[in-house]
């Protein structure tokens, strides 16, 4: 008779200075090996199958590609001029990278490692995201002020929303059809109610938000507050923001661990990560990591 394999969630570390990303077993919450990528790692997604993990190199125009089942960098991948927000299909078979200097978003075939499209946005396309089902692609445009909302199959803008000042980072709800923004330069959040004719509601957080958490269970969401050091929690019920949380220096990434339970904070110029109890409210951890730790969207893979 064999055992079944324990599967296990890593965290999957952009280190922007360092030139590479720290993996981080979550259930030791230690850092087990370091990888190098690209020039200034910025951006990460991995699929949901958690065979691989993508990086966005801005400065070096790549994509770097990780095989997690010996995490082993795959390949460099030349896209665009400045990779930045990246997010794969649900079904692992697209890569969907936002273009900050040539206003596009690329689409990546994950088999072939080769761009099959591009789709015209905005100004300085930043943060992206996917619906759960695949079918519509989120875009905020950090200059034009707006979110994009696409459709997957025909590649067609199908909304244009305003939002606040400056939209960085994008999350999409799992469950319910909203949207949440992170607006830098308003120290906002904009909440979007795409059942109720796109309907946004601004709540105000710390300095420059920059990325968001979706909590389902608990209905709330976290924010990165970059130039105050802290982490906003919004009561989605009360549309109001309940608790602030001092974290490290320059917070960026953030995302709740697939089990619910916590919360992992990636701080740039700390080169750490916290770890925050998603029921108390409360720093449990910290783990250092390696320069310029940013982790700019979904860095959990399970396998």
């Amino acid at each position: 008779m064999t055992s079944a394999v324990q599967s296990a969630t890593f965290a999957y570390i952009t280190n922007h200075v360092s030139d590479n990303v720290s993996v981080i077993d979550t259930t030791s919450n230690q850092v087990i090996t370091t990888i190098d990528v690209g020039h200034r790692p910025a951006g990460v997604t991995a699929s949901s199958d958690g065979k691989r993990v993508y990086i966005s190199n801005p400065e070096s125009q790549e994509i770097s590609v990780i095989d997690t089942s010996n995490n082993t960098l795959i390949n460099n991948i030349k896209v665009g001029d400045a990779p930045v927000g990246i997010v794969v299909s649900p079904d692992g078979g697209k890569l969907y990278i936002a273009d900050w200097y040539l206003n596009i978003v690329s689409v990546m075939d994950t088999d072939t490692m080769k761009i099959v499209s591009e789709i015209k946005v905005g100004k300085s396309p930043s943060g992206i995201a996917i619906s759960p089902t695949g079918d519509r692609l989120y875009v905020a445009n950090r200059d034009d002020h707006n979110l994009m909302l696409i459709n997957v199959e025909t590649e067609n803008i199908e909304a244009v929303i305003p939002v606040a000042t400056a939209p960085f980072g994008v999350t999409a709800a799992k469950s319910s059809n909203k949207v949440f923004v992170a607006n830098v330069r308003a120290n906002s959040v904009s909440i979007i109610d795409l059942n109720n004719d796109n309907m946004v509601t601004n709540i105000k957080v710390g300095g420059y938000p920059y990325a968001i958490a979706h909590d389902e269970i608990r209905n709330r969401i976290f924010v990165t507050n970059q130039h105050d050091g802290t982490v906003s929690v919004i009561s989605l019920t009360e549309e109001k923001v309940i608790k602030t949380i001092t974290v490290g220096d320059y917070p960026e990434g953030i995302a709740l661990h697939p089990s619910g339970k916590s919360v992992y904070v990636s701080n740039w110029f700390d080169g750490t990560v916290n770890i925050i109890d998603a029921d108390t409210l409360e720093i449990t951890g910290e783990i250092i990591t390696q320069d310029g730790s940013r982790a700019f969207g979904n860095f959990f893979s399970t396998h």
